[in-house]
């Protein structure tokens, strides 16, 4: 895993954490794109959707596991989080 893909795996891992909610047949992914990464969020109903931001994949599993939850605006991560170790 490259280092910023172990970055937003980080991100999408404490996002989770800090929800307080487990995946449940939801998934989160990167992949690669003929216009760069994107994030593929796919629910549990199967449909998935492309997302060319960690922000916005962040945003849609929001919507799917703690609806209730209001959105963030800002991300903050220190320099070197998510390098591997």
């Amino acid at each position: 895993m490259t280092g910023d893909a172990a970055r937003d795996d980080l991100l999408v891992r404490g996002a989770l954490a800090l929800w307080g909610v487990e995946p449940g047949g939801v998934t989160a992914a990167r992949e690669e794109t003929p216009l760069g990464p994107a994030w593929r969020v796919t629910g549990p109903d199967g449909l998935s959707r492309l997302h060319p931001s960690v922000s916005g994949a962040l945003r849609h599993l929001r919507s799917l596991l703690a609806p209730e939850r209001r959105a963030s605006r800002v991300l903050f991560m220190r320099p070197g989080d998510g390098e591997p170790q």
